[in-house]
């Protein structure tokens, strides 16, 4: 398989598409793949930063204006760099508890068939670069005694940007189960230890959630 017969192979074949990537794994593919996903992770970084203003005018601060850039830009600059050694590191520590559940697969295919797994996820920030162009902008007043959270409420409360969260959270629990499949074929677990080994990305995506719903809740 070709680049392009993988990346569609990983939607319509995933099976096959991932015996084929163990076997013959390109690393450069993967890095191209992640790539692609950091560069719209950031793009998507830039537009919730533009969504969201803060008002600093009712404190009395130097040098606010630096500050401002600074929480601008740095979200975008983490994007793009914090992709590529989640990547690596996620990739890792799956490999780590495969091999330690008596997994036989080597990192370099973890990592290719890790990478790929990443396709969802940039699917997944696309629908939501998309769905937040149709969110209206909120402005957070920030004062000496505080920020308002209404305005964020609203914002939260927006049914474009819950359509974002629940089409993100379904899509990177696809890229989870690619994982998943993954590490059977690559290591040959059995189900419960596949799932065992995929169980911090799965208990990471859960947090979110938890987090999410719960900052809703406060903020409602």
């Amino acid at each position: 398989m070709n680049l392009m017969e993988r990346i569609t192979g990983m939607v319509m074949r995933p099976k096959e598409t991932i015996e084929d990537i163990s076997e013959n794994p390109y690393i450069e593919e993967a890095v191209l793949i992640v790539g692609i996903s950091a560069v719209f992770y950031a793009i998507s970084a830039y537009l919730m930063q533009s969504k969201i203003i803060y008002d600093y005018s009712g404190m009395d601060v130097s040098g606010m204006e630096t500050f401002k850039l600074i929480t601008t830009v740095t979200p975008i600059i983490m994007g793009l760099i914090g992709v590529f050694v989640m990547w690596v590191i996620a990739a890792g520590i799956v490999h780590f508890i495969s091999v330690a559940l008596g997994g036989e697969g080597k990192f370099i295919q973890m990592l290719v068939v890790y990478g790929y797994a990443y396709i969802p996820i940039m699917i997944s920030t696309v629908v939501g670069i998309i769905l937040m162009n149709f969110v209206d902008p909120v402005t957070i007043s920030i004062s000496s005694t505080g920020a308002s959270n209404n305005s964020m409420a609203d914002f939260m409360s927006n049914p474009f940007y819950q359509a974002s969260l629940v089409s993100g959270t379904i899509l990177k629990l696809w890229s989870i189960g690619l994982v998943f499949m993954g590490v059977r074929h690559i290591h040959g677990l059995s189900g419960n230890k596949a799932l065992i080994a995929v169980a911090l990305p799965l208990l990471s995506l859960l947090f979110g959630i938890v987090m999410t719903l719960l900052s809703s809740s406060l903020m409602g």
